[in-house]
């Protein structure tokens, strides 16, 4: 197997019947991007939350365990949708943090594997640098809508999250990871349609259940890892 691959088939409930191998395929809801922007380098240093609502922490928590050792150790693409750039970008707003625009821009970058350079720190074209391919076919977009799709999306809260959930559907991604109850009781259904949907406490949970190591390959990729730190680096 190579360096960081998951064989699909050893993670049946995770992959939902996948076979072959590959890296996992991760898109995130809004508010775990945002926890992540807020909480990330508390979450590196191994510093305290400061998180009262036990049950939220224990969220942010699995975020932290996600990206390390996960993240580190094997081969997860977190995708980052122009969609959610934007919304997490108002919800910055709210907070009056430019230091958190900043730091979501570089870590969109670092995601992407795009170029990283002060020069471009601005994100003046950030939604052409981060847009990516789908990872299925493009003739798959003119296929009729099936029912079970309609379905999910009629089940799915109006608004950004059914939009957010339909293009991980799309963009064949293997797990959406979300804290929203109202995308949560749709796991069912995105489930028939090859999609994870899970909170960061249960894919912790499928990942351990799976019989996956955390350290299952000798040495971290330390680029990828610098990178996605040194984005939350914001004053």
């Amino acid at each position: 197997m190579e360096y960081g691959l998951f064989d699909y088939a050893t993670a049946p409930r995770i992959f939902l019947q996948r076979t072959g191998s590959g890296p996992l395929h991760m898109a995130w809801d809004t508010n775990i991007l945002v926890d992540y922007l807020q909480y990330g380098k508390a979450i590196w240093g191994d510093g305290d939350l400061e998180i009262e609502d036990p049950e939220y922490a224990s969220q942010v928590e699995a975020v932290g365990r996600i990206m390390d050792p996960l993240f580190c150790f094997w081969d997860i693409r977190i995708h980052l949708s122009n969609e959610i750039l934007n919304d997490a970008k108002r919800e910055l707003s709210i907070e009056r943090r430019s230091g958190r625009e900043r730091a979501l821009e570089r870590f969109a970058r670092a995601l992407m594997f795009a170029d990283w350079s002060e020069e471009s720190d601005e994100g003046d074209d950030l939604e052409n640098e981060c847009s990516q391919e789908p990872l299925f076919e493009e003739e798959a977009l003119t296929q009729p809508v099936s029912p079970i799709r309609q379905s999910l999306s009629a089940a799915l809260p109006d608004g950004h999250d059914r939009i957010l959930v339909t293009e991980a559907v799309e963009r064949g991604m293997h797990v959406f990871l979300t804290r929203d109850q109202g995308v949560l009781r749709t796991a069912a259904l995105a489930d028939r349609l090859g999609l994870l949907i899970v909170s960061p406490v249960e894919f912790l949970q499928l990942f351990e259940e799976s019989g996956l190591s955390a350290l299952q390959f000798p040495v971290p990729d330390l680029a990828r890892i610098s990178k996605v730190i040194e984005a939350l680096e914001f004053d």
